[in-house]
Parts: structure tokens; sequence; C-alpha cells
């Protein structure tokens, strides 16, 4: 009987603890929301996927964050609430850095069509200044690369290596 009263105070203790990691998303409003920061898509881009585009390696990496807080699956981490609590806490500080990030760089490249658009046929080469804002995009898309690898990073480092296994195993495409 002490064996049952003891086992089941563990468990009771070790619930409070943990806490289910699938945060639940409105994926509509969230995309509402996104579509609004990002403002006004392109002429060339109806499609826009803002901010995942402005990254310089916009495909290839995943977004750990709400790999971790959002998947389906990411309730089988079973993570602490310290570990929850750390991760919201990211995504606090870190989501409104990179949506600044590639608002300049959307920012900078419609200006860079707007200087075509201006240029009525009568120009032979880039120009100077042209020249220039793709340096600057591109700097700042490696910039924004960057704050994407140090996140990805910064997620790795809460998580153990069974909880950054099973996020590989649920996040990743299976080959058939």
């Amino acid at each position: 009987m002490k064996k049952i009263i003891t086992a089941t105070l563990i468990l009771g203790l070790s619930s409070l603890l943990m806490a289910d990691a699938n945060i639940p998303m409105d994926k509509k409003a969230m995309k509402a929301k996104i579509a609004k920061i990002a403002g006004e898509p392109s002429p060339f881009n109806k499609n826009e996927d803002f901010p995942k585009e402005y990254f310089l390696i916009p495909h290839n990496l995943p977004f750990a964050l709400g790999l971790v807080l959002h998947h389906p699956q990411s309730s089988t981490l079973n993570l602490s609430k310290e570990q929850i609590t750390k991760l919201v806490e990211m995504k606090k500080t870190k989501k409104p850095t990179i949506i600044k990030m590639a608002k300049e760089v959307k920012s900078m490249e419609l200006s860079l069509l707007k200087m075509l658009e201006t240029n009525e046929g009568n120009q032979t080469k880039v120009s100077d200044k042209m020249s220039k804002l793709v340096d600057t995009i591109a700097t700042k898309k490696a910039e924004l690369t960057k704050a994407h690898l140090q996140c990805i990073i910064d997620v790795q480092n809460v998580l153990t290596k069974e909880q950054r296994e099973k996020v590989m195993a649920y996040a990743t495409i299976k080959k058939t």
C-alpha cells in the first residue's frame, strides 16, 4: 500500500513539472496577422511566404520554435514547464526581431523594383545605386539567416538529446 501511495505521489508531482508543448495556434488568424505585418506583396509575388522567403536560406532550415511549440506531435516531447517557459520567452523576443529584419529586406527589394519601373528603357547597365542596394539586401539577408540559425541553436540547447531526436523524427520529410 505504501508503494502504491508513493508511486502515485511521484507520478502526480512529476506531472506538475511537465506541460503539453502543443500550444494551440489559430493558423488562419496567425496567417492574417503576418499578412498585415508583411504589407502589400510585390506584383510579381502574389503568394508571398512572409517572412520565410526573405531569408538567405528560405527552405532548407527548420523553424525550430514552431516545430517544438506548435507541431501536432510536439506534445510527445514531454517538455518541462521550465523548457516551455524558455521557449515561449524565446519566441516573444526573437520573432519580432526576425519579422522586422524581413520587412526591411522586403522594403529594399520593392525599392529596387521601383528603380527598374522608373528606368523607362534608357539605362544600359545596373546603376551604382542599384548595385549598392543589392549588396545591402544580400548583407541583410545574411544577417537574417544568421539570426535564424542562432534561434535554431538556442532551441536545440533547451532540448535534451532525446527531444531533439523526436523533433527530427516528426519534422523531417520521409522518402517513400
